[in-house]
Order: structure tokens, then C-alpha cells, then sequence
């Protein structure tokens, strides 16, 4: 796993995988931002990485010039892990270890939902979140009136979103 494009571009990432998460592919992390690239200027975007995991897809971002990245999840390993990622280098950022409903009351302009395949958080955050673009990966199919796109790669089904 490494970043795809930006300052950082090629930075190896760790990782950190149990039964319970599974990274996002460096194809699939390539598409979404491709997808990301005709909706959004990320230099301007207030960005939400929830069920983070390693932080990936922040970090990403980050590397893009995201304006500010709040990373969260609620495993301490994980947290331990994004940490780990960041290092030293970006300052406009911050990581949590919150229940995820009290993140997203919060505005962000871009949210990634990536919560552990065999839960329904991603579709409970989803009905919470106010507005914003949301990424949502989940294993299974997903019907929602504000899906603009879906992609699969495999197991993992991507849904774009777009909340008022």
C-alpha cells in the first residue's frame, strides 16, 4: 500500500489488517480519486477519513493538498497506525479515536466511509451526515436517493454520494 500521487507520491504506507479490515487496493484508492478529481477541488476540501483504518485514503488526500484531513476510528491499533503514517510531516490534520456519530455532525466537503464489511455503521453514518460527498465502500449492494455512482472492484462495492 502506498500513496498514489501528490507531495508524497510513492510514500509506503503500513498497514494493519485482522479479520475485521482489509485494505483498499492501491487500483481502487486510484479510480475514487479519479471519480473525486470531476467533483471536487481538493485544495479546498474539508476532508473526513471515518473508520479509517491505516488513514489511506486522508492521507491521500493529503498528499493532493487537502486543506484539512480529520481522520478517526474507534480500534487504538488503528489510531496507533494512522499516527505512524503521518509521521512528522503534515500539521493540517488530526487524528481521533470518537464514537463515529459524534465526527460526523461536523461539516466536511468530502467524507470516506469505510467501516468493517459485516456492520451497517457506513449506512447509519450516511443518514447522519448532513451534507458533503461521501465515498461509502461496503460489500454488499446499497440502494440510496442521493447515490450518484457505484463502482465494484471484486468483493468491495464503492457508492459516490452527494448530500445537500
Amino acid at each position: 500500500m502506498r500513496i498514489i500521487a501528490g507531495s508524497h507520491r510513492g510514500k509506503k504506507l503500513y498497514e494493519y489488517c485482522t479479520p475485521a479490515t482489509r485494505p483498499t487496493t492501491d487500483r481502487v484508492k486510484e479510480n475514487v480519486f479519479n471519480v473525486l478529481a470531476n467533483y471536487l477541488d481538493l485544495t479546498q476540501a474539508r476532508v473526513l477519513d471515518l473508520f479509517a483504518g491505516t488513514g489511506a485514503y486522508g492521507i491521500e488526500c493529503l498528499s493532493r493538498g487537502a486543506k484539512y484531513v480529520h481522520f478517526n476510528d474507534h480500534d487504538a491499533t488503528a489510531v496507533q497506525v494512522i499516527k505512524r503514517n503521518l509521521g512528522t510531516i503534515w500539521r493540517n490534520c488530526c487524528v481521533t479515536q470518537y464514537d463515529w456519530a459524534a465526527v460526523v455532525a461536523d461539516n466536511y466537503d468530502l467524507i470516506f466511509l469505510d467501516p468493517p464489511y459485516a456492520s451497517d455503521l457506513g449506512e447509519q453514518a450516511i443518514e447522519r451526515i448532513k451534507q458533503g460527498l461521501i465515498v461509502f465502500e461496503t460489500d454488499h449492494e446499497f440502494n440510496h436517493p442521493a447515490v450518484f455512482l457505484t463502482k465494484k472492484y471484486g468483493r468491495a462495492w464503492l457508492y459516490f454520494l452527494k448530500k445537500a
